[in-house]
């Protein structure tokens, strides 16, 4: 008897199981999907303007070769003193709720960012709906509405799209990076001193955001990445172009391809050198008191490309142009290095390594590590090697005399 009684309850409970469903389950046809976030800092006013990129599922459902006339997103913008509220307020104006699980893009408008972006990341980590494994980025020049509203050629997406052009920038050119809410709270727990890449938008706003501008093989308005925002203590205070930018991605390790040019004897610039291997490697030692910072990389690359006459047969030649990209990369560096010095910015984590390696140390250098950071020595060593030179040997160009 008592065996039957506990199959009869196992097989009840086995039911109840089976009948269950997801509590909090949402029909598609009933949200709002939200492929992008910007955040800006309303002028003389202690609020927030946040825009959502939203999915227009009309225009997407359309098959291959027909079309709507619609575009492919549709923005909500709203006022509030807080970003949650801001987020709920918007219920006002959408049909649906909207929905944060497939959220790619978070865009910081520039004077949001001059003014502080703790609190952004404050509602992150609190929110059950947000996703902290969203790409991050800066607006420059302009605020994050307009990003936002912008479209992209060959992407229904604008929000997807911009994480894809991020992604190629980082990959192919190495001026940018590519972070995520998570990766940015680390680093902010860490010293409060980040970068995080810059997005503008060349020519007009308002004829970027129109479908028509998209007809054109060469649209008039079209965003493209632009530096580096350095923050301290949670605030943008400088932006890093170019070498800067990219001399910073070298000392964070972050390096993944880029492309150098390089002199020759006689012609500036005649060689295009392609790195697709860059390993960094940083290290701190206080001596009389200061810091001596360390960074040592080594790099492969191939040749690409060559506008003067070189005889590649000889290894002196190829030990010169090793020396030179070297020097290039150290020149590189040397600058991103001395741009954190100018703000007492250590965006490159040397107080961290310190703290790891001689805690001792650490103990006595925490307190004023900002100025001491400002003054500490630089010692930058890069080795390069040259791979290969590609399907040929020598150049086309002939030998002068």
């Amino acid at each position: 008897m008592t065996t039957k009684w506990t199959m009869r309850t196992i097989i009840y409970l086995v039911l109840l199981l089976l009948l269950t469903s997801c509590w909090n389950s949402r029909e598609l046809n009933s949200v709002s999907i939200v492929s992008g976030i910007g955040i800006d800092k309303v002028p003389d006013k202690d609020e927030y303007r946040i825009t959502f990129q939203v999915i227009n599922p009309t225009a997407m459902a359309t098959t291959i070769g027909a079309s709507t006339g619609q575009a492919p997103i549709t923005i909500f913008s709203t006022n509030d003193q807080t970003i949650f509220g801001a987020l709920r307020k918007t219920s006002k104006r959408a049909t649906r709720q909207l929905f944060f699980a497939h959220t790619q893009l978070l865009v910081i408008g520039e004077s949001m960012a001059k003014s502080g972006i703790n609190d952004i990341f404050d509602l992150f980590e609190r929110s059950h709906e947000l996703r902290l494994n969203t790409a991050v980025l800066v607006s420059r020049g302009s605020d994050a509405e307009s990003v936002l509203k912008t479209l992209l050629q060959m992407e229904n997406l604008p929000g997807s799209g911009m994480v894809k052009k991020t992604t190629n920038s980082a990959r192919v050119w190495g001026e940018s990076r590519l972070a995520s809410v998570f990766e940015l709270i680390n680093d902010i727990s860490g010293n409060g001193e980040i970068v995080i890449s810059g997005a503008k938008v060349i020519g007009d706003p308002e004829v970027g955001k129109k479908k028509s501008d998209l007809e054109q093989t060469d649209p008039e308005t079209f965003i493209t990445m632009s530096g580096l925002a350095l923050f301290k203590n949670g605030k943008l205070t400088y932006w890093l172009d170019d070498a800067e930018a990219r001399g910073t991605l070298w000392v964070q390790n972050k390096i993944k391809e880029t492309s150098i040019n390089i002199d020759s004897d006689d012609k500036e610039k005649a060689i295009a050198i392609n790195i697709f291997r860059s390993n960094t490697i940083i290290k701190v030692e206080i001596v009389d008191g200061l810091p001596v910072l360390h960074v040592s990389i080594r790099e492969q690359g191939s040749i690409n490309e060559m506008k003067a006459y070189v005889d590649l047969s000889k290894r002196d030649e190829i030990n010169k142009l090793e020396q030179e990209i070297e020097k290039e990369t150290k020149n590189e560096v040397m600058q991103a290095l001395q741009a954190a010095q100018r703000m007492k910015s250590d965006i490159f984590n040397f107080g961290n390594e310190l703290k790891r390696t001689d805690p001792k140390a650490w103990e006595t250098v925490e307190k004023d590590w900002a100025n001491l950071f400002a003054q500490g020595e630089l010692d930058v060593r890069v080795k390069a090697n040259i791979h290969t030179t590609g399907m040929r040997l020598n150049p086309y160009l002939p030998k002068t005399e």
